[in-house]
């Protein structure tokens, strides 16, 4: 990359600065009066070009001002991680963790809603794959004649709970004795083995405890992936005037497979920012993404993300990124 002096370094910076917070290019002289510069605007213009023809910023057809490059923004993103000291938001405080009841799911739940109230963009969080965690305790909770609640409890100390629908009516005693043989006989087993070895069991009783073991491996698949603030895109101004844009993007969103492989790749590290084409999905290629990972001990789960415009406001989104990550590092490791 090449060398950038200071004056070209705090000229960038206020660019892209600008442009996040007016969403729109301003000239040499409005920005030399808007930030304070200490050098003249003819200075202003020709340290802008040097950095055109560096491939940092680039110029719209409707205005004399300069817009950063995706080169421009990583430059600029860059110098923030380096520095970046979160300032945690207070709404996140105010989230109950301690209501057992309520489920890991709809804990995470909160917690995204509130991260897309705040930020007005889509959040994104994985959850972890209960299919494949091993577990140290398993309690089937009668609730009515058709329904159970599954308290799961992971060697890891996640405890995390599923509502499922019952094919016919158990008595409590049953249920009971079915979650203590589980209990007793499979602690440190993942689901998937139960399910596999349980068949034997299962079959020698006439019952449909089978059915229960893979509704609750179902209901751990179909909710890996939790998305809050979809109708926040029609704000996004890059996609004002194209529908089918807004369509393809939300049309992924609401599948959720490939967000869910994304979300996976960014696990990997603590912090994550992937703008433009870093983004492995074409749809999602006009967008920024600023995500966090959590972990139980040094074993990472799951991330949380935010994704908006390629200008969006960085270092408010990486706030509230890193205080939703606390948040559910109380969760997992309370």
């Amino acid at each position: 990359m090449e060398e950038l002096n200071s004056r070209m370094v705090l000229v960038l910076s206020v660019i892209v600065d600008n442009y996040i917070k007016y969403k729109q290019p301003a000239g040499s002289r409005v920005l030399t009066k808007r930030y304070g510069l200490e050098f003249s605007p003819a200075t202003m213009r020709n340290t802008m070009l040097d950095l055109e023809e560096f491939g940092f910023l680039t110029h719209t057809h409707t205005s004399g001002g300069k817009i950063p490059t995706q080169k421009g923004y990583k430059f600029y993103l860059n110098m923030i991680v380096s520095n970046f000291n979160p300032k945690l938001k207070k709404e996140f405080e105010n989230i109950n963790i301690n209501n057992t009841f309520s489920s890991l799911d709809e804990k995470m739940r909160h917690i995204l809603d509130v991260a897309s109230s705040l930020s007005g963009l889509v959040s994104l969080l994985s959850l972890p794959d209960f299919t494949k965690t091993r577990i140290k305790n398993l309690e089937f909770i009668k609730i009515s004649e058709d329904k159970a609640m599954c308290v799961v409890v992971s060697e890891t100390n996640i405890i995390d709970t599923k509502m499922i629908t019952l094919d016919k009516s158990f008595s409590e005693k049953e249920l009971k004795e079915f979650s203590e043989h589980i209990t007793n006989n499979y602690a440190g087993w993942s689901l998937e083995e139960i399910f596999e070895e349980l068949k034997e069991y299962i079959n020698s009783h006439k019952q449909v405890c089978e059915t229960m073991i893979k509704k609750l491996i179902d209901n751990s698949k179909n909710s890996k992936v939790l998305v809050s603030g979809v109708k926040n895109i029609f704000n996004y101004l890059a996609f004002n005037n194209d529908m089918e844009k807004l369509k393809k993007i939300i049309s992924l969103l609401e599948e959720k497979r490939s967000i869910y492989e994304l979300l996976k790749n960014v696990t990997e590290s603590d912090r994550t920012i992937l703008i433009g084409s870093d983004l492995p999905i074409n749809e999602l290629q006009e967008l920024g993404l600023v995500s966090s990972s959590y972990k139980h001990g040094d074993e990472r789960l799951g991330a949380i993300g935010i994704m908006g415009p390629i200008n969006m406001d960085y270092k408010e989104i990486l706030n509230i990124v890193e205080s939703a990550k606390k948040k559910i590092d109380e969760i997992i490791n309370k």
